[in-house]
Protein backbone atom coordinates (compact mmCIF):
# COMPACT_ATOMS: atom_id res chain seq x y z
CA UNK A 1 0.00 0.00 0.00
CA UNK A 2 1.04 3.62 -0.57
CA UNK A 3 0.12 6.11 2.11
CA UNK A 4 0.90 9.66 3.16
CA UNK A 5 0.70 11.42 6.51
CA UNK A 6 0.10 15.18 6.49
CA UNK A 7 1.24 16.64 9.80
CA UNK A 8 3.68 18.93 11.61
CA UNK A 9 7.43 18.57 11.38
CA UNK A 10 7.69 17.84 15.11
CA UNK A 11 4.63 15.58 15.41
CA UNK A 12 5.84 12.37 17.04
CA UNK A 13 2.65 10.55 16.02
CA UNK A 14 3.46 10.85 12.33
CA UNK A 15 6.93 9.36 12.72
CA UNK A 16 5.77 6.52 14.99
CA UNK A 17 2.98 5.45 12.66
CA UNK A 18 5.11 5.88 9.51
CA UNK A 19 7.74 3.59 11.03
CA UNK A 20 5.10 0.97 11.85
CA UNK A 21 3.75 1.16 8.30
CA UNK A 22 7.21 0.56 6.91
CA UNK A 23 7.71 -2.38 9.27
CA UNK A 24 4.47 -3.79 7.89
CA UNK A 25 5.95 -3.51 4.38
CA UNK A 26 4.14 -0.44 3.08
CA UNK A 27 5.29 2.86 1.60
CA UNK A 28 4.64 5.99 3.63
CA UNK A 29 5.42 9.65 2.97
CA UNK A 30 5.26 12.39 5.59
CA UNK A 31 4.39 15.86 4.33
CA UNK A 32 5.29 18.67 6.74
CA UNK A 33 2.25 20.94 6.67
CA UNK A 34 4.01 23.64 8.70
CA UNK A 35 6.91 23.86 6.21
CA UNK A 36 5.08 24.49 2.94
CA UNK A 37 6.01 28.14 2.51
CA UNK A 38 9.28 29.03 0.76
CA UNK A 39 10.05 25.45 -0.30
CA UNK A 40 9.38 23.68 -3.62
CA UNK A 41 6.84 20.99 -2.79
CA UNK A 42 4.08 21.04 -5.45
CA UNK A 43 3.65 20.40 -9.18
CA UNK A 44 0.08 20.25 -10.51
CA UNK A 45 -1.11 20.61 -14.13
CA UNK A 46 -4.72 21.11 -15.20
CA UNK A 47 -4.42 18.66 -18.15
CA UNK A 48 -2.69 15.95 -16.15
CA UNK A 49 -4.27 13.62 -13.58
CA UNK A 50 -0.96 13.30 -11.78
CA UNK A 51 0.17 15.68 -9.05
CA UNK A 52 3.64 15.66 -7.56
CA UNK A 53 4.25 16.46 -3.89
CA UNK A 54 7.50 16.50 -1.91
CA UNK A 55 7.76 14.73 1.42
CA UNK A 56 9.79 15.65 4.49
CA UNK A 57 12.82 13.75 3.15
CA UNK A 58 12.78 15.65 -0.16
CA UNK A 59 11.34 12.71 -2.10
CA UNK A 60 8.79 13.45 -4.84
CA UNK A 61 5.72 11.24 -5.07
CA UNK A 62 2.53 11.13 -7.09
CA UNK A 63 -0.44 11.71 -4.79
CA UNK A 64 -2.74 10.16 -7.41
CA UNK A 65 -1.12 6.82 -6.57
CA UNK A 66 -1.84 6.99 -2.84
CA UNK A 67 -4.30 4.52 -1.36
CA UNK A 68 -4.90 6.45 1.86
CA UNK A 69 -4.09 9.73 3.57
CA UNK A 70 -3.86 10.35 7.29
CA UNK A 71 -4.97 14.00 7.52
CA UNK A 72 -3.31 14.47 10.90
CA UNK A 73 -2.27 18.08 11.61
CA UNK A 74 -2.88 20.67 8.89
CA UNK A 75 -4.22 24.05 10.05
CA UNK A 76 -1.14 25.24 11.92
CA UNK A 77 1.18 28.27 11.62
CA UNK A 78 4.04 28.05 9.14
CA UNK A 79 7.37 27.57 10.91
CA UNK A 80 9.83 28.58 8.17
CA UNK A 81 8.53 32.06 7.36
CA UNK A 82 11.37 34.60 6.91
CA UNK A 83 11.10 38.23 7.96
CA UNK A 84 8.75 40.00 5.56
CA UNK A 85 8.03 43.69 5.14
CA UNK A 86 4.39 43.15 4.22
CA UNK A 87 2.39 41.95 7.26
CA UNK A 88 -0.39 40.70 4.98
CA UNK A 89 2.01 38.17 3.50
CA UNK A 90 2.10 36.30 6.82
CA UNK A 91 -1.57 35.49 6.31
CA UNK A 92 -1.59 35.21 2.51
CA UNK A 93 1.25 32.72 2.09
CA UNK A 94 -0.02 30.03 4.52
CA UNK A 95 -3.55 30.38 3.13
CA UNK A 96 -2.30 30.00 -0.44
CA UNK A 97 -0.23 26.95 0.49
CA UNK A 98 -3.16 25.22 2.18
CA UNK A 99 -5.58 26.10 -0.63
CA UNK A 100 -3.17 24.69 -3.22
CA UNK A 101 -2.66 21.55 -1.13
CA UNK A 102 -6.38 20.97 -0.70
CA UNK A 103 -7.07 21.62 -4.38
CA UNK A 104 -4.35 19.17 -5.36
CA UNK A 105 -5.74 16.41 -3.18
CA UNK A 106 -9.38 17.07 -4.10
CA UNK A 107 -8.55 16.76 -7.81
CA UNK A 108 -5.83 14.08 -7.86
CA UNK A 109 -6.40 11.82 -4.86
CA UNK A 110 -9.08 9.10 -5.13
CA UNK A 111 -8.22 7.03 -2.06
CA UNK A 112 -9.55 7.12 1.51
CA UNK A 113 -9.09 9.88 4.07
CA UNK A 114 -8.44 9.44 7.78
CA UNK A 115 -10.41 11.51 8.44
CA UNK A 116 -12.37 13.04 5.59
CA UNK A 117 -11.80 16.81 6.00
CA UNK A 118 -15.47 17.74 5.65
CA UNK A 119 -16.61 15.08 8.13
CA UNK A 120 -13.87 16.02 10.58
CA UNK A 121 -14.76 19.71 10.45
CA UNK A 122 -18.28 18.85 11.55
CA UNK A 123 -17.28 16.15 14.04
CA UNK A 124 -14.76 18.41 15.74
CA UNK A 125 -17.57 20.65 16.98
CA UNK A 126 -18.48 19.78 20.57
CA UNK A 127 -22.16 20.64 20.11
CA UNK A 128 -22.38 18.13 17.27
CA UNK A 129 -20.52 15.58 19.38
CA UNK A 130 -22.92 15.84 22.31
CA UNK A 131 -26.04 15.49 20.16
CA UNK A 132 -24.57 12.56 18.24
CA UNK A 133 -23.34 10.81 21.39
CA UNK A 134 -26.79 11.05 22.92
CA UNK A 135 -28.33 9.74 19.69
CA UNK A 136 -26.19 6.56 19.80
CA UNK A 137 -27.10 5.88 23.42
CA UNK A 138 -24.47 7.63 25.54
CA UNK A 139 -25.35 9.42 28.73
CA UNK A 140 -24.09 13.01 28.45
CA UNK A 141 -23.83 15.78 31.07
CA UNK A 142 -26.54 18.40 31.31
CA UNK A 143 -25.11 21.08 29.03
CA UNK A 144 -25.63 24.75 28.19
CA UNK A 145 -23.68 26.62 25.52
CA UNK A 146 -24.15 30.33 26.05
CA UNK A 147 -22.70 33.76 26.77
CA UNK A 148 -25.93 35.08 28.31
CA UNK A 149 -25.20 35.90 31.99
CA UNK A 150 -28.79 35.34 33.10
CA UNK A 151 -29.10 31.96 31.39
CA UNK A 152 -25.72 30.85 32.71
CA UNK A 153 -26.43 31.85 36.31
CA UNK A 154 -29.77 30.07 36.21
CA UNK A 155 -28.09 26.96 34.80
CA UNK A 156 -25.36 26.93 37.47
CA UNK A 157 -27.95 27.35 40.23
CA UNK A 158 -29.90 24.46 38.74
CA UNK A 159 -26.73 22.33 38.98
CA UNK A 160 -26.55 22.94 42.73
CA UNK A 161 -24.51 26.14 42.68
CA UNK A 162 -21.48 24.91 40.74
CA UNK A 163 -20.74 23.69 37.23
CA UNK A 164 -17.92 22.86 34.84
CA UNK A 165 -16.93 25.41 32.20
CA UNK A 166 -14.85 24.58 29.14
CA UNK A 167 -14.03 26.10 25.77
CA UNK A 168 -16.14 25.36 22.71
CA UNK A 169 -13.12 24.92 20.46
CA UNK A 170 -9.94 26.16 22.09
CA UNK A 171 -6.58 26.79 20.42
CA UNK A 172 -4.04 24.41 18.96
CA UNK A 173 -1.19 26.40 20.50
CA UNK A 174 -2.07 25.60 24.12
CA UNK A 175 -4.55 23.62 26.15
CA UNK A 176 -7.35 25.30 28.10
CA UNK A 177 -8.33 22.87 30.89
CA UNK A 178 -11.91 22.52 32.01
CA UNK A 179 -12.53 24.09 35.42
CA UNK A 180 -15.18 24.12 38.11
CA UNK A 181 -16.92 27.42 38.87
CA UNK A 182 -19.42 28.39 41.53
CA UNK A 183 -22.37 30.73 41.33
CA UNK A 184 -20.53 33.22 43.55
CA UNK A 185 -17.74 33.54 40.97
CA UNK A 186 -20.09 34.60 38.16
CA UNK A 187 -19.97 38.33 38.86
CA UNK A 188 -18.30 39.79 35.75
CA UNK A 189 -20.80 40.12 32.89
CA UNK A 190 -18.14 41.39 30.47
CA UNK A 191 -16.13 38.16 30.89
CA UNK A 192 -19.23 36.01 30.50
CA UNK A 193 -20.46 37.78 27.37
CA UNK A 194 -17.03 37.86 25.68
CA UNK A 195 -17.78 34.59 23.87
CA UNK A 196 -19.91 31.48 24.33
CA UNK A 197 -18.57 28.69 26.51
CA UNK A 198 -19.72 25.19 27.39
CA UNK A 199 -21.32 24.93 30.85
CA UNK A 200 -21.99 21.43 32.17
CA UNK A 201 -23.20 19.67 35.24
CA UNK A 202 -20.40 18.09 37.24
CA UNK A 203 -19.98 14.35 36.65
CA UNK A 204 -18.95 12.68 39.95
CA UNK A 205 -16.15 10.15 40.16
CA UNK A 206 -12.39 9.84 39.78
CA UNK A 207 -12.18 7.25 36.99
CA UNK A 208 -11.66 8.45 33.43
CA UNK A 209 -11.56 6.39 30.24
CA UNK A 210 -9.72 7.33 27.06
CA UNK A 211 -10.93 5.17 24.22
CA UNK A 212 -8.82 4.96 21.06
CA UNK A 213 -10.87 3.97 18.01
CA UNK A 214 -8.79 3.29 14.91
CA UNK A 215 -11.12 1.87 12.26
CA UNK A 216 -12.07 -1.62 13.46
CA UNK A 217 -9.42 -1.43 16.22
CA UNK A 218 -10.27 -0.24 19.73
CA UNK A 219 -8.13 0.11 22.83
CA UNK A 220 -9.16 1.89 26.03
CA UNK A 221 -7.14 3.04 29.02
CA UNK A 222 -8.31 3.90 32.51
CA UNK A 223 -6.94 6.99 34.26
CA UNK A 224 -7.48 7.46 37.99
CA UNK A 225 -7.40 11.12 38.94
CA UNK A 226 -9.03 13.31 41.54
CA UNK A 227 -8.65 16.30 39.23
CA UNK A 228 -11.48 17.51 37.04
CA UNK A 229 -9.19 17.54 33.98
CA UNK A 230 -6.46 14.91 34.22
CA UNK A 231 -4.60 15.96 31.05
CA UNK A 232 -2.23 18.58 32.56
CA UNK A 233 -1.01 15.97 35.08
CA UNK A 234 0.29 12.83 33.40
CA UNK A 235 1.45 11.29 36.68
CA UNK A 236 -2.03 9.83 37.22
CA UNK A 237 -2.15 6.00 37.18
CA UNK A 238 -2.98 4.73 33.69
CA UNK A 239 -3.63 1.18 32.49
CA UNK A 240 -5.48 -0.76 29.83
CA UNK A 241 -9.22 -1.12 30.41
CA UNK A 242 -11.49 -3.71 28.79
CA UNK A 243 -14.78 -2.19 27.69
CA UNK A 244 -17.95 -4.22 27.95
CA UNK A 245 -19.74 -4.99 24.68
CA UNK A 246 -22.47 -2.30 24.94
CA UNK A 247 -19.96 0.48 25.61
CA UNK A 248 -17.65 -0.75 22.87
CA UNK A 249 -20.60 -0.80 20.44
CA UNK A 250 -21.51 2.78 21.38
CA UNK A 251 -17.94 3.96 20.76
CA UNK A 252 -17.83 2.39 17.31
CA UNK A 253 -21.31 3.75 16.54
CA UNK A 254 -20.30 7.28 17.55
CA UNK A 255 -17.25 7.30 15.29
CA UNK A 256 -19.27 5.90 12.39
CA UNK A 257 -22.20 8.29 12.89
CA UNK A 258 -19.80 11.25 12.80
CA UNK A 259 -18.41 10.01 9.49
CA UNK A 260 -14.94 9.35 10.89
CA UNK A 261 -12.40 6.58 10.49
CA UNK A 262 -10.71 7.33 13.82
CA UNK A 263 -11.39 9.23 17.03
CA UNK A 264 -10.20 9.45 20.64
CA UNK A 265 -13.14 9.43 23.06
CA UNK A 266 -13.05 10.77 26.63
CA UNK A 267 -15.51 9.18 29.08
CA UNK A 268 -15.94 9.47 32.83
CA UNK A 269 -17.21 6.67 35.05
CA UNK A 270 -19.49 7.65 37.90
CA UNK A 271 -19.06 5.96 41.32
CA UNK A 272 -21.77 3.53 40.15
CA UNK A 273 -19.59 2.76 37.07
CA UNK A 274 -22.00 4.42 34.66
CA UNK A 275 -20.10 5.78 31.62
CA UNK A 276 -20.75 9.44 30.77
CA UNK A 277 -19.54 10.80 27.43
CA UNK A 278 -17.46 13.99 27.60
CA UNK A 279 -16.00 14.55 24.13
CA UNK A 280 -14.30 13.02 21.10
CA UNK A 281 -11.18 14.34 19.37
CA UNK A 282 -11.05 13.24 15.71
CA UNK A 283 -7.24 13.53 15.73
CA UNK A 284 -6.54 13.03 19.40
CA UNK A 285 -3.09 12.51 20.89
CA UNK A 286 -2.12 8.95 21.79
CA UNK A 287 1.69 8.82 21.74
CA UNK A 288 1.88 9.87 25.40
CA UNK A 289 -0.39 6.95 26.36
CA UNK A 290 1.85 4.55 24.45
CA UNK A 291 4.90 6.00 26.15
CA UNK A 292 3.40 5.73 29.64
CA UNK A 293 1.80 2.31 29.30
CA UNK A 294 3.70 0.51 26.54
CA UNK A 295 0.42 -0.23 24.73
CA UNK A 296 0.95 -0.60 20.93
CA UNK A 297 -1.24 2.31 19.83
CA UNK A 298 0.94 3.43 16.92
CA UNK A 299 0.91 -0.15 15.62
CA UNK A 300 -2.87 -0.31 15.85
CA UNK A 301 -3.15 3.02 14.04
CA UNK A 302 -0.82 1.77 11.30
CA UNK A 303 -2.83 -1.43 10.92
CA UNK A 304 -6.05 0.56 10.63
CA UNK A 305 -4.50 2.73 7.90
CA UNK A 306 -3.57 -0.43 6.00
CA UNK A 307 -7.15 -1.69 6.33
CA UNK A 308 -8.43 1.62 4.99
CA UNK A 309 -5.95 1.40 2.10
CA UNK A 310 -7.12 -2.09 1.20
CA UNK A 311 -10.72 -0.86 1.11
CA UNK A 312 -9.69 1.99 -1.18
CA UNK A 313 -7.86 -0.37 -3.51
CA UNK A 314 -10.84 -2.72 -3.68
CA UNK A 315 -13.13 0.20 -4.50
CA UNK A 316 -10.90 1.16 -7.43
CA UNK A 317 -10.72 -2.45 -8.64
CA UNK A 318 -14.49 -2.84 -8.42
CA UNK A 319 -14.95 0.37 -10.42
CA UNK A 320 -12.59 -0.90 -13.12
CA UNK A 321 -14.52 -4.16 -13.36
Amino acid sequence: MRLAIFTLTEDLHGYLVAEQLRLLGHQCHIVATDQLGFSPWLEWHNKDADAQLTDIDGERFNCAQLNAIWWRRVNTPMQNMPALEDEAAYKLIPNECRAALMGTLFTAFDGRWVNNPAAELRADNKLVQLRTARAVGFEVPDTLVSNDPTAIRQFVQKQGGSAVVKVVRGLADFSVPARRVTAKELTDDSSITACPAIWQGLVPGQTHLRVHVFGAQLLAVQIHSQKLDWRPDLTSPMQEYKLDTPLKTQCFALVKELGLEMGIIDIKLTPEHNPVFLEINPQGQFAFVEGLTGLPLSRLMAESLVQVSVKALRTVQDAQC
